[in-house]
């Protein structure tokens, strides 16, 4: 695994890239609607997939579940788009360590849920816990850092758009995003926020509206529904 402090010298980690577009996939529902709901038609969302780039930055604390359903629907998706999946972490309890990248692919088949160094690892050595509320910490350093970190060597300060799936009851943390954001040239764009896509939405969105687009539309309602379902404390999945 490539491990960086940061050099840009790994594949996707220089400024000859033509990327203009990074795409975050926490792997939640919503992402995971917008993800799958884009990909029905790139052009007419505005995405050129040959220049966007999905981000996931790996915790360590996924659901078996969702690694399952992550590799049985969506990575056939991301491999029959030819969408450049890259897999990040961070690799150690230090700023210093940098991050490692797990994976930087447009034929990915495994998610990589765990790096060197975990969200469990940097809790217990602090002894807490996660953050349910506030400016939840644990997560920008887990993962907003993280991506951070490969972002702004890749890009080297030129404009691109940054996809957040906040949903559309997220107001907050569209604002909260965008007086946050450090990174030259960078505009955070907000699909389901902009759509009115709130859980519900994205739930019937998966389960109905989504249903006839065929292998597309079966996948998206099995991701979500499944999700929710955890949310839910289960994982439940069924057809639309």
């Amino acid at each position: 695994m490539p491990r960086t402090a940061y050099t840009p010298s790994l594949p996707g980690l220089s400024t000859t890239d033509d990327l203009d577009t990074v795409i975050n996939w926490g792997l939640g529902a919503d992402s995971t609607a917008y993800l799958a709901r884009m990909l029905t038609d790139p052009d007419v969302h505005g995405i050129d997939l040959k220049r966007t780039a999905v981000l996931y930055m790996a915790t360590g604390s996924e659901w078996p579940e969702t690694r399952l359903l992550v590799e049985e629907f969506m990575l056939p998706l991301l491999r029959e788009h030819g969408v450049r999946f890259v897999q990040l972490s961070r690799s150690g309890h230090l700023k210093a360590d940098g991050i490692t990248v797990l994976d930087d692919s447009r034929h990915p088949d495994t998610l990589f849920a765990r790096g060197p160094w975990t969200l469990w690892d940097e809790l217990e050595s602090v002894g807490t816990v996660p953050q349910q509320a506030g400016t939840r910490k644990c997560s920008l350093r887990a993962k907003g850092d993280v991506g951070d970190r490969w972002i702004a060597p890749t890009m080297g300060g030129r404009p691109f758009r940054q996809v957040m799936g906040f949903n559309a009851d997220e107001e907050g943390r569209r604002f909260t995003d965008i007086i946050a954001s450090k990174i030259p040239g960078r505009m955070g764009v907000y699909p389901l926020i902009d759509w009115g896509w709130v859980v519900l939405a994205l739930l019937s969105c998966c389960r109905r509206g989504m249903a006839g687009a065929g292998p597309v539309g079966l996948r998206v309602a099995l991701c979500c529904v499944g999700w929710q379902g955890r949310r839910n404390g289960k994982c439940v999945l069924f057809l639309p």
